[in-house]
């Protein structure tokens, strides 16, 4: 007869990056709910002692500190399986390890072997992809399989009648809700498999931590503790004597992709759960940075366009999750030299339906009396011109941030970003990027989606005027209030732009594969001969543009491409384009 027993997964419900006294008591705080539930194994991720602090795991103190800590966490281990993640110092190398306290004493550690980008300029890899490890110590006659789920496909999985699986994967649209199906898909003729997420205690410099946790055994999926909910999964699970298996990938949730928007999923009901999650991901990771800082108010400029619209959608749900008055959200409208009677109009509007405080700074006298002080002739509408205006924006909003004692957001997008359609220290620049991960494209959908799920008929009124505006960077000088600016007549259709961008970077194609590809997905919509135009100037200003991108601020990448120089594309401000663009000159 098969034996049975509880197990627990998840990540600890609170911490910090590097906070190891605030994290140790998190983690001990599950080992005591685990305890209370009658749990006998309970999984934790991976460097959960600390989280993933970057040049810092490798420093004495710092291992030191997580060792000392996993010596207490071991002793509360006393009847149970606990696995937990440190860095760990071993015959002068630094590992990504977990910990497997069993009953009161360390049984071993396991080391990553597999290494993603964040961890090779500090660790060391494994040499075995996981542990097994005989349970006969807490009086189960089975043996577990222990490792990271980077290693599970090389994994040797006969012998294990448990599977424990600790990731750091961070949050993507598409991929939350999806995750018990897809475990189950892949684990079907599998033990029973433990899955925990990194959580609370990872940083969101570039990304967030979902914290879900996942218990599946013969294809089904027992518990789920969702993403961001800061729950546990907990199940009975029976222990059988497993045949030969060979190691298996786990396989994220996936979906057929729009052939035009190839990052977002095709169907409209996958679409639109893909929207939520990706505002919900950018707003979990903007709500985490404010509570680190201790801070209850921010600063936004309003628009009355995509992007400024987008980051205010994700402040108003960050402070939901909070549960902080929005009266802190200081939305700001800054009317300049270009600025139109349409968007000034939406923005107050959006302000009004938004249920905040509308608010106007006018910049004109301001940019006059700069003018001025520069000798910039008045009818000179060059690129100082327009450039002083959204450096103008980034001093009032970073000055305001600190007369409230909060920090501002920033609207700039990924495409944006692509193109260096932004101006340097302008609104390239802000305290925290909540749109840098987001295409302009996927701004458009996921605003549609919040217009027609809101209850607010005055707000889905202004969200859809202002998916109606052309998008205008607006820093020319117009006549009677009308927008002279359109920034697709400059740039060509965004559209086109995301295509490229995706297949760029989270494909790594060549010009050529991606012209292609872009005139098979375009056919009857955009010329051959304008596709390879557009994918030219596309390259062009992607590599005249990486110095922008070199000091970029902080903020998430909830559709797992990122612009970061520091965990995502990166490379020199001065490399030449010549490689890409002599291929596309020759693209017959």
């Amino acid at each position: 007869m098969a034996q049975t027993i509880k197990v627990m997964a998840g990540a600890p419900a609170d911490g910090a990056p590097l906070d190891i006294t605030r994290n140790t008591r998190a983690i001990l705080a599950r080992v005591a709910q685990a305890r209370a539930a009658g749990a006998q194994v309970l999984l934790l991720p991976p460097l959960c002692l600390c989280g993933h602090a970057g040049d810092l795991l490798t420093h004495a103190r710092v291992l030191r500190a997580c060792r000392e800590a996993a010596g207490a966490i071991t002793k509360e281990s006393q009847g149970m399986l606990v696995v937990f993640g440190l860095p760990l110092a071993k015959d002068g190398q630094v590992y990504n390890a977990l910990a497997i306290a069993l009953n009161g004493r360390i049984a071993r550690f396991v080391y990553k072997r597999t290494l993603n980008r964040a961890d090779l300029p500090h660790f060391q890899a494994g040499d075995e992809p996981g542990a097994l490890v005989d349970l006969s110590p807490i009086g189960l006659d089975h043996q577990a399989l222990i490792c990271f789920v980077e290693d599970m496909k090389d994994a040797e999985f006969s012998g294990a009648s448990l599977v424990l699986a600790a990731a750091a994967r961070p949050a993507r649209a598409g991929e939350l809700a999806g995750l018990p199906d897809a475990l189950s898909r892949a684990f079907s003729d599998m033990p029973a498999v433990v899955y925990a997420n990194a959580g609370a205690n990872e940083s969101t410099t570039d990304a967030v931590y979902p914290g879900d946790a996942v218990i599946v055994q013969k294809g089904q999926a027992l518990s789920y503790a969702p993403a961001f909910e800061r729950q546990m999964a907990s199940a009975v699970v029976a222990l059988e004597k497993p045949g030969k298996m060979n190691g298996k990938p786990l396989i994220a949730p996936s979906f057929k992709p729009h052939p035009q928007m190839p990052y977002a999923p095709k169907d409209a009901a996958a679409r639109a759960v893909w929207c939520d999650e990706a505002l919900e991901i950018a707003a979990r990771a903007l709500a985490t940075r404010m509570q680190r800082i201790g801070i209850k108010a921010v600063t936004l400029g309003i628009s009355g366009g995509l992007d400024s619209t987008m980051a205010l959608l994700i402040c108003l749900r960050a402070f939901e999750i909070l549960g902080i008055d929005k009266a802190g959200i200081y939305g700001i409208s800054l009317p300049a030299l270009g600025t139109s009677n349409r968007t000034k109009d939406n923005a107050w509007r959006l302000m009004e339906a938004a249920g905040l405080t509308p608010r106007e700074i006018p910049l004109h006298e301001a940019l006059v009396q700069h003018f001025k002080d520069i000798e910039q002739p008045a009818d000179r509408f060059d690129a100082a011109f327009e450039n002083a205006q959204a450096r103008e924006r980034t001093q009032v909003l970073m000055d305001k941030a600190n007369q409230v004692g909060g920090m501002m957001v920033g609207s700039g997008d990924l495409s944006e970003l692509a193109l260096g359609f932004t101006t340097f220290g302008g609104d390239h620049m802000s305290m925290y990027g909540v749109n840098g991960g987001l295409y302009k494209t996927a701004i458009r959908l996921i605003i549609r989606q919040y217009a027609q799920a809101t209850e607010n008929p005055a707000l889905r009124q202004v969200l859809l005027d202002i998916l109606d505006t052309p998008i205008s960077p607006e820093l020319l000088s117009g006549t009677s209030g009308q927008i002279t600016q359109k920034t697709e007549d400059i740039l060509g259709p965004y559209l086109l732009t995301d295509f490229f961008l995706h297949h760029f970077l989270a494909q790594r194609l060549s010009p050529a594969d991606i012209y292609a590809r872009a005139v098979t997905a375009f056919d009857g919509q955009f010329a051959p001969a304008d596709i390879k135009t557009r994918l030219r100037d596309f390259f062009r200003r992607f590599f005249a543009n990486q110095f922008k991108r070199n000091c970029l601020p902080d903020g998430p990448a909830p559709l797992g491409v990122s612009l970061s120089p520091r965990d995502g594309f990166n490379m020199p401000s001065d490399a030449a384009a010549a490689l890409y663009l002599d291929d596309i000159d020759h693209l017959e």
